[in-house]
């Protein structure tokens, strides 16, 4: 069975109100494909082989998330703040990078005999910084990015995304003609629907898929000028497509590793359960997840069931 993973940075899951851009503008086609959408009163909610759950992104340790150890948690299957004493973030702490060397899930996935493929597409100016920054002790990439690095995933650039053998990090692929510094003119904008059939065909070259969506996170600390109704109608159009078009031996995850985007009252993470999101043959490996770092083991348990 194939796999698909979707990390949405910094999402979680609210009660509908006027602060919550999901409420504020409403993932109609999602919930037509889905059954449900991203409110905290919907979940759980479970339908045939679909699901959506309210997860932990605390970990039993006080205060909100933080990027650098909830992805940790959610891409080793240890809990990283307990782990490294407290939340941390935006990246990895230095003292968790051995054991993200040797619990990671390319690693895990790989030992299973398993394929891995990385679909988004990064600027080249950015994966030679971020490579040049590791020969100094210092991690400035995503999580994934990094066990990609480890683990010999191919990081994709630019040259990969014209070729369509990539997803830009803003899904469309907008970002690369507004960016004067690291982008690239001559790449074409594309459909939230067009990204999502791509993602789609790259699974197909591989036993699990996993794909990064920053904006979020990004735009909810101000540092993005995208609307917040932009960012929920593409996602909208994005994961309803996946959900509609989704073949019968490949199963869908997402999740986040912490709340932000969900609160518009707030440039600050908090602390709202975070959803887990399911859909395909193996949406019951994820039934019993309680909170970010269970998600790793259910994971591996799809990668290694056959229908």
């Amino acid at each position: 069975m194939n796999l698909i993973f979707i990390f949405l940075d910094g999402v979680g899951l609210a009660e509908r109100s006027a602060h919550n851009p999901f409420f504020t503008t409403l993932m109609t086609r999602f919930k037509r494909a889905f059954g449900c959408e991203l409110f905290l009163e919907n979940a759980p909610y479970l339908n045939s082989n679909k699901l959506m759950l309210p997860i932990d992104a605390g970990l039993g340790v006080e205060g909100a998330g933080e990027s650098g150890t909830g992805q940790f948690s959610i891409y080793t299957g240890i809990n990283g703040a307990r782990h490294f004493g407290r939340h941390y973030g935006p990246h990895i702490p230095s003292s968790l990078r051995p054991v993200l060397a040797e619990e990671n899930i390319f690693r895990k996935l790989k030992s299973l005999g398993k394929s891995c493929l990385y679909a988004n597409a990064y600027p080249k100016r950015f994966i030679e910084w971020c490579l040049d920054q590791r020969t100094k002790g210092k991690i400035r990439s995503s999580v994934l990015f990094e066990a990609a690095v480890l683990e010999g995933v191919a990081i994709r650039s630019s040259e990969e995304l014209k070729a369509g053998e990539a997803i830009s990090g803003d899904i469309i692929g907008r970002w690369w003609k507004l960016n004067e510094t690291d982008g690239d003119p001559s790449i074409q904008e594309i459909s939230a629907t067009e990204a999502a059939r791509r993602l789609l065909a790259l699974s197909t070259k591989a036993d699990a898929t996993f794909y990064e969506f920053f904006l979020a996170d990004l735009a909810a600390h101000g540092k993005l000028k995208t609307p917040s109704t932009e960012i929920v109608k593409r996602l909208d159009e994005f994961l309803a497509t996946l959900v509609e078009e989704l073949p019968q031996q490949t199963t869908l995850a997402l999740t986040s590793d912490h709340g932000n985007f969900e609160d518009a009252r707030t440039l600050k993470h908090t602390q709202n359960p975070v959803p887990l999101l399911v859909v395909g043959e193996g949406a019951s490996a994820f039934k019993s997840v309680k909170a970010i770092d269970e998600i790793c083991e259910a994971m591996l348990a799809v990668a290694m069931r056959s229908i």
